[in-house]
Order: C-alpha cells, then sequence, then structure tokens
C-alpha cells in the first residue's frame, strides 16, 4: 500500500494493462458459456414489463486515490452511491466508476437516463505542486447516459455531462464491462476511455508563465482523448439488496494533459484506485 502523502510505488503501465486484459478475457471465456443458460433470467430482469418497479440504490465507499488527477500522491476519499432504476431486483449492472445515475427509460437490454457528477474544490493545500494552478471551484456535471446490453455477460455504456460552475466543458466516457454470476458472486472487468473538452484541461491542468517545463508560455489545450485504462470488481450480495464491493482500477493519462507540469515534472500519468463500497437497494413499490 501507498503510504499518505508519498510517492506511489513505481509500476509498469504494461503489466497492469496486461494484467486487467487477462482478467476480462478470463471472465469473457467463462460469461459466454453460461450465456445460454442466463438469457431466459436476463430478459426477464431486463424486459419493460409493468410488474416492475422502481428501485433506489444507495451506499457509500472509500477510494485510494491520486490527490488529484495526475499527482503521484494517494489519499482516502469517501465517494456516495446513488442510482434509481426500473426493473426485477435493481439487477442493472453497475460498476464502481459510474456516474449518479437515474434511469428513466428502459427496455429488453437496455436503458438510458441521467448522469451526474459530483466535483470537489481543490486548492494548493492539497499538494505543493498545485501552488500555480488556480484554485477550482466546487461543481458539478449533469448529462445523460445509454446503457446497451448485447448479451447477458456483456453491458456498453457512455456518459455525456457537461461542467457547470467549475468548469463548462462536456465529458464523455466509453465504458465496456464483461460479467460473471457465481453463486451469491458477481464479477466484472473492462476498457474505459474519457474525452474532454478544453476548458476541463485548463481548469484542472493550467499552467502559467514561470512554471518549470512551460517555457514561460501558457500552455494551450485542446479538446480530445484524456485518459484510458480498465477496471475490475468483485461484488459479494449478502441478500437481493445488500452488496459489498471492492475493485481496482487502473488509468493513463494521455493527449494534452498528460504534458501539463503538475503531470509530466511533478506527478505521474499513470495511477491506480484501490476502492470498497457497500450499498442497499430499495424497492420503491411503483
Amino acid at each position: 500500500m501507498f503510504g499518505k502523502g508519498a510517492s506511489a510505488p513505481e509500476f509498469s503501465s504494461m503489466r497492469c494493462v496486461a494484467f486487467l486484459a487477462g482478467l476480462l478475457a478470463c471472465l469473457v471465456l467463462s460469461s459466454g458459456q453460461r450465456a445460454l443458460a442466463q438469457s431466459s433470467d436476463y430478459s426477464t430482469l431486463t424486459s419493460p414489463e409493468s410488474a416492475q418497479h422502481w428501485n433506489l440504490t444507495l451506499g457509500a465507499g472509500l477510494r485510494y486515490q491520486p490527490d488529484y488527477s495526475g499527482s503521484n500522491n494517494y489519499v482516502f476519499r469517501p465517494r456516495p452511491i446513488i442510482s434509481l432504476g426500473k426493473g426485477v431486483k435493481s439487477t442493472w449492472w453497475v460498476a464502481e466508476d459510474d456516474a449518479l445515475s437515474i434511469g428513466f427509460f428502459s427496455g429488453k437490454g437496455w436503458r438510458i437516463g441521467f448522469s451526474g457528477n459530483l466535483l470537489w474544490e481543490r486548492k494548493a493545500s492539497t499538494n505543493p505542486a498545485l501552488v500555480a494552478v488556480p484554485d477550482t471551484k466546487f461543481g458539478f456535471e449533469a448529462g445523460g447516459f445509454a446503457e446497451f446490453y448485447p448479451a447477458s455477460w456483456l453491458r456498453a455504456r457512455v456518459d455525456l455531462r457537461r461542467g457547470f460552475i467549475a468548469h463548462d466543458a462536456l465529458v464523455a466516457e466509453l465504458k465496456l464491462d464483461a460479467i460473471a454470476r457465481v453463486g451469491q458472486w458477481s464479477f466484472g472487468a473492462g476498457p474505459r476511455m474519457s474525452i474532454v473538452g478544453a476548458d476541463y484541461l485548463r481548469t484542472y491542468f493550467g499552467s502559467y508563465p514561470g512554471v518549470a517545463g512551460t517555457g514561460g508560455l501558457l500552455q494551450r489545450y485542446n479538446a480530445g482523448v484524456h485518459s484510458y485504462g480498465a477496471i475490475a470488481q468483485a461484488t459479494y450480495n449478502w441478500s437481493e439488496r445488500l452488496s459489498t464491493t471492492t475493485y481496482i482500477e487502473y488509468k493513463r493519462l494521455v493527449g494534452d494533459a498528460a504534458k501539463s507540469p503538475i503531470v509530466r515534472t511533478y506527478g505521474s500519468r499513470d495511477s491506480i484506485t484501490l476502492g470498497i463500497s457497500a450499498s442497499y437497494a430499495f424497492d420503491l413499490g411503483f
């Protein structure tokens, strides 16, 4: 484990990708063998039948992650879990890196709805590397998401949100998860990619004259791919409603964000996040 305020240990990004890709391959192979057996159950759980109720999932988690995006110092941070959807037993797959979600419309193997994300304020007191970067305000992102299940063991999700107060850029997240259910356990893993607007990069990675590595000039940022990586998680379902999850996420910054002095000079393009969480799904009865 990393010590708070201490540098993250050196690790090979290729090894991280290979590990998560291998785990994903295992899940796909094992899940594919059970796809036919699960098909009837899957169609029931994701069909738009009137007998289905709205389910509210609430919970909390704890993450061990960089103190800012691109940092090599790690801290513990809490995370709220809020998800609202319509379906039997609230069985839509939820990944630990999903935004706050409210599924307004759903059908057999798909749902769409609201996607939201809270943006915490950030000050130079967090890390000396941020001394030349303006403080960021508390804000939020709001938009929508769409999920599609081409098979009972595979989920594809796209989120598109716009920032408010903290930044005013568009943020897109692309996700693909292979899912396996074994008894009371459920496992998931898959690749990730994020695309952000220029104002997001200016807000969280902006540099100013005098910062090492800028050549005395303001750094210009262009919208584009911000990061890619993968996540793997394991969930134990204590009951139909209560579950606990542990997970590991790997992320690599690319593009203009990776060139920022707070990343290139003082931080790291690669990061690993470890987390645990607990959640409970409430049947709202309508």
